[in-house]
């Protein structure tokens, strides 16, 4: 690279690595100006000649993009199918999506705590490759990789293959087998997910380590990497070296902190029935906002992005609600289930409507993530698998994120999860691209750190006298039968009494094996469980130290709070706007009611003391003042001029002058004006006051 900074921080990290040091960070300015990384034209993955761990920090950076758009042969990973049909979406034709309907594994944790005790039922799915079915499958993709292979190549461009953390065994293998994975980059996006998923789906996860074992250009990228605490537990990850890229430094406007509004919620079902109800009487938030010319706007949030992770609570709200297709679009894994249980509820509607028509298994039901310029609907439901790395493109949608730390599928982790989806809205048009409201539900059984040491200790006992037993069986027959029975109890126990796994690939047989990657979700759980989500203290500390809620305001919402009318009130606003700076004064603004905010907003502090601070007043000229920026001009255009008529042209400038005036037009109206607009004939008309012939035009056709 040219920045010879940057290459001394690559080179210093190489030297480390070569004698085994433990995790170093570096940090990597990111030149001022700079927003998006395929804007940085020294920065290139060729100058890591290592696997290395990169933190690009902020959400929306166009790692991805630059990935996929650089001059490398590259592989890029990611845990989610949902992430890469929009990346396939966005790039047709130029990548190739690597996708294997055999065993690519997607999951939404759908069970509640009243239905923990069916979970021993809970279907897992492992690789199934032994089937004839899914040999044919697998040969097919292995034939289509190469097939795109030679085509890039043909027509001079680098090749770039998307596929899951599932799927990426065979793309390797197939390029190996070819001599051709050398040539190879290796991305691993959003890898912090192993941490998260290693518990639904813990094969994927430890057969893509084993996978990645030896590979010298890889790189895992993520703007939310697990916590100093989890990665140096990892031998996968505890020698590489960590770069993270500076985005502050150089340029601090750059990174903006996120503005939440946090609620504490007793049931997820009734706060999202509350958002809905909102929505579907036409009660939409609005945001005031001033451009660079003066003209005040207003933005109404007219679509509602919920991030919930249980399919189960989606279903309940579709057909308490009557949602329909029409204005729903449901994300969350591609599974049979999923389609199955959503399916019955829009048929339920559907049949409660007097409908006749009935959704049947061809009909697509679960969504998709619209691309840019594609309409968005009302109602967007999200679960986990939409956390990662897919980009929203709404003008008004708001976000709005539910969290149950009581149910593990429906807990939000505020280090990996949060981040990630305030990242998803990409518009900077959408006020609410920053900002989301976060529903909370605080711990309730309460669990001591004693105790939790106490049972991962049992559960590690009994996983070092299974394997002992596995290790000192005599015959390969009996060392097969123990695995065998190993991994019916991963089955049906999910690592609840051990963290004993079962390689399918390591060699000829099943072999048993720590899974070390369990034990330390189970210490991650355990922290956001018993200290994030203790209580809504914790929550907001925990927030705090994450830098979501960067400043406090809280003695001004305690004065605020504590005036009894609303005149005073609304005078105490516009005081604050003199005292404060201006960051405090808008985290004030967004912590208080919205019509407080629209009023300073529109009418400022003079405006708001001419009204003498009554909200009656207030509201009278604030709606006298959005409605003139309201009007539609053409509208109005059409109203008052008919096509076939003829108008004299006294009467022109005086109708111009009214519609002129509804919309704060600064001008002079002509009558020629209206040439602007519609086709026109001079002629002659007898004016019905004067009775004298007058000058006018009639009105051909609109232009």
């Amino acid at each position: 690279m040219n920045d010879k900074k940057l290459s001394t921080v690559i080179l210093r990290a190489q030297n480390n690595l070569k004698i085994k040091t433990k995790m170093e960070k570096h940090n990597i300015i990111v030149p001022r100006g700079i927003r998006y990384i395929s804007d940085w034209k020294e920065y290139n993955l060729r100058d890591f000649p290592f696997p290395h761990i990169l933190d690009k920090v902020l959400t929306g950076c166009g790692y991805t993009e630059y990935c996929l758009r650089n001059d490398q042969d590259l592989i890029l990973c990611s845990p989610r199918r949902m992430l890469l049909e929009n990346k396939e979406q966005q790039h047709r034709g130029e990548i190739f999506y690597a996708r294997n309907e055999a065993c690519d594994e997607e999951f939404d944790r759908v069970f509640t705590e009243s239905e923990g005790k069916k979970k021993a039922n809970q279907k897992i799915i492992y690789y199934t490759d032994n089937t004839s079915s899914t040999s044919s499958i697998i040969l097919k993709l292995k034939q289509d990789v190469i097939y795109y292979y030679n085509k890039r190549k043909s027509e001079g461009k680098p090749v770039k293959i998307i596929v899951t953390y599932d799927s990426f065994r065979h793309v390797k293998e197939t390029l190996l087998s070819f001599n051709l994975f050398q040539n190879f980059q290796v991305v691993v996006d959003e890898f912090q997910s192993v941490l998260v998923d290693v518990k639904f789906k813990s094969n994927t996860e430890l057969e893509l380590l084993n996978q990645l074992l030896g590979i010298q250009r890889v790189c895992f990228v993520s703007a939310t990497p697990m916590l100093d605490k989890y990665l140096g537990r990892l031998d996968e990850f505890k020698e590489l070296p960590y770069y993270k890229l500076d985005w502050e430094t150089k340029d601090p406007g750059r990174i903006i902190n996120p503005n939440l509004q946090v609620h504490k919620t007793d049931s997820i079902f009734k706060d999202i029935t509350k958002i809905i109800t909102k929505y579907q009487n036409n009660q939409f938030d609005a945001e005031s906002w001033v451009d660079d010319s003066g003209l005040i706007h207003e933005t109404q949030s007219r679509e509602a992005v919920i991030y919930v992770n249980s399919v189960k609570t989606i279903c309940s709200v579709i057909t308490r609600f009557g949602l329909t297709l029409d204005n729903t679009n449901i994300l969350c894994a591609r599974t049979p289930d999923n389609e199955e249980k959503l399916r019955k509820s829009f048929n339920e509607v559907q049949k409660r409507s007097g409908l006749d028509k009935k959704y049947k298994k061809e009909d697509q039901i679960i969504g998709y993530i619209p691309r840019k310029g594609e309409p968005h609907k009302m109602f967007t439901f999200c679960t986990r698998t939409v956390y990662l790395g897919a980009d929203f493109y709404s003008t008004c949608a708001k976000t709005y994120i539910f969290s149950d730390s009581n149910i593990e599928c429906l807990s939000v982790d505020i280090s990996l999860d949060l981040p990630q989806i305030l990242g998803r809205q990409r518009l900077d048009e959408n006020p609410w691209k920053n900002s989301a409201d976060l529903y909370i539900k605080s711990t309730l059984a309460k669990l001591s750190r004693e105790d939790f040491d106490r049972e991962l200790k049992q559960k590690i006992e009994i996983t070092n006298d299974l394997l002992l037993s596995y290790n000192t069986t005599p015959t390969n027959k009996a060392k097969h039968s123990l695995a065998s029975a190993y991994e019916d109890r991963v089955k049906s126990l999910s690592y609840k009494k051990d963290y004993v796994a079962v390689n399918h690939h390591a060699g000829s047989d099943l072999i048993p094996v720590f899974n070390n990657l369990m034990l330390v979700a189970d210490e991650r759980s355990f922290d956001i469980q018993q200290i994030d989500y203790k209580d809504r203290v914790s929550v907001f500390n925990t927030l705090k130290n994450k830098g979501f809620i960067t400043i406090d305001v809280d003695k001004e919402l305690e004065t605020f709070n504590s005036i009894p009318y609303y005149h005073d009130k609304m005078r105490y606003v516009c005081q604050l706007s003199n005292t404060l700076d201006s960051i405090h004064f808008d985290l004030f603004l967004n912590s208080i009611s919205k019509d407080y905010k629209n009023y300073y907003v529109v009418l400022g502090s003079e405006g708001c003391s001419a009204c003498k601070f009554r909200r009656k007043e207030m509201e009278i000229e604030y709606q006298r003042i959005i409605g003139n920026q309201r009007v539609d001009f053409h509208l109005e255009l059409d109203k008052q001029f008919k096509v076939g008529e003829r108008y004299l042209f006294s009467d022109i400038k005086k109708i111009l002058t009214e519609i002129y005036n509804l919309v704060g037009y600064q001008q002079t109206p002509k009558a020629t004006d209206l040439e602007e607009w519609y086709v026109l004939k001079s002629c002659q008309i007898t004016n019905p006051i004067t009775k004298k012939r007058e000058h006018g035009y009639k009105i051909l056709a609109k232009k």
